[in-house]
């Protein structure tokens, strides 16, 4: 069954329009039943292990909705995939050179200087399936070997715009594209690199500090490197029915994440957030506990056995209902970051086959959910921070150390 779009308008028009001199005010909200409403108790165990005196969090009923799906739901890559027309091909091509015509710089693409009348409709109807669909999309019909990186950048950006209304900062250095490859030209070993610079399986996670993550393909290994999704709403679902003891663990506002460097501040906060009748997750694994040859920040209390066994469950049922994608060269794919945790497959390289996807961190402010008062000073930082110049790193730009939130990060 292919995917199909419904007739269904966005009010108001987005646009990708943020130069930095022109960020507006952060509008996100305030409330969140998941917040740290207790005080940290003054004893340490043996361990380094703190409690903490929590409220109880109240729990949501078992969710019915289009977010509550397994991997065996989708039957091809057409239940997901929206294939562009030749004439939706042209009609970017047409734009692309409208925008190029009118002399603006990259970060100026919107619907208004990169018109799309007959696409771009059919993508803003596209959008609400990130947000109260499946949460997630393919888009397929690009040949990224037509066009120059430029102008690859260009047409995701455009294609972007129709669905976001902002595009976030990937790190503190203010780049906005992130190239996930193996940097060969690091001399740091394979196996302590970030994983976004190395070939290896990552566990599930979630992306730090966005609402949308967007992944352009512009080139695939020559095995392995294949796209992980599941439904953070099934987990949800089945660890209330199976293992409501883990499910209270990763409620619970008190995980501390490594903050070295990163947009944490260093406060408790939880994995799994319910606010709106939704369930939000986010969390990088590496970040709570480190991994082989880097360890955490001493000064980090360690996690308690119940949370390490909650990260292990969390983990086992995500992969039992997991969902594989193989991407194509030129597929953009879209999906909600705060309702999917993702993963990936190792992979390896060879001559003529090179994995090398580009990342794009991006918000709607009309449709985005609700942030979590926990992660609202990230979600600032990422998306309106005024004093970080954007950096457009339109090809890789070859690292060669790493810092240590870098390699425990995703």
């Amino acid at each position: 069954m292919a995917l199909v779009i419904e007739n269904i308008r966005l009010p108001g028009g987005f646009r990708l329009d943020i130069p930095t001199e022109s960020f507006h005010q952060s509008k996100l909200g305030n409330e969140s039943l998941n917040i740290f409403d207790g005080e940290p108790e003054e004893t340490y165990g043996s361990e380094n292990l703190q409690t903490f005196k929590t409220t109880e969090i109240p729990l949501l009923p078992q969710l019915e909705a289009p977010l509550v799906w397994t991997g065996d739901d989708f039957k091809s890559a057409s239940d997901y995939t929206y294939t562009l027309t030749n004439d939706e091909v042209n009609e970017i091509e047409n734009a692309l050179a409208h925008f190029k015509a009118l002399g603006l710089r990259g970060n100026e693409v919107a619907p208004t200087t990169f018109p799309l009348p007959t696409l771009g409709s059919k993508l803003k109807s596209l959008c609400h399936e990130l947000f109260s669909g499946r949460g997630f999309f393919n888009i397929r019909g690009l040949e990224p070997k037509k066009y120059t990186p430029e102008d690859n950048v260009l047409i995701f950006l455009a294609v972007s715009s129709y669905l976001a209304n902002r595009v976030g900062k990937q790190d503190d250095e203010g780049f906005m594209l992130g190239h996930i490859r193996d940097s060969t030209e690091s001399s740091t070993k394979p196996e302590m690199r970030p994983f976004r610079d190395s070939t290896l399986q990552l566990t599930f996670h979630t992306d730090s500090f966005t609402d949308l993550l967007a992944m352009q393909t512009r080139g695939l290994a020559a095995r392995g490197g294949g796209q992980v999704f599941t439904s953070s709403w099934k987990v949800y679902n089945e660890l209330l029915k199976e293992r409501p003891d883990v499910l209270r663990t990763l409620v619970e506002p008190n995980w501390y994440f490594e903050n070295r460097g990163t947009l944490e501040d260093g406060k408790p906060r939880a994995i799994i957030f319910l606010q709106d009748g939704k369930v939000a997750i986010n969390f990088v694994r590496y970040m709570l506990l480190g991994r082989a040859g880097l360890a955490r920040s001493l000064d980090l209390p360690a996690c308690t056995p119940a949370q390490v066994e909650a990260l292990d469950v969390l983990e086992a049922v995500a992969k039992k209902h997991q969902l594989l994608i193989r991407t194509q060269p030129g597929d953009l794919t879209y999906f909600n970051n705060l309702a999917l945790i993702h993963s990936r497959e190792a992979f390896e390289n060879d001559e003529t086959h090179v994995r090398h996807m580009v990342r794009l961190w991006l918000r709607n402010e009309e449709l985005a959910w609700k942030t979590p008062l926990a992660l609202q000073r990230g979600f600032n930082k990422v998306f309106y921070d005024e004093t970080v110049e954007e950096q457009w790193n339109i090809a890789p730009q070859p690292r060669l150390s790493f810092k240590v939130h870098q390699t425990l990060g995703p």
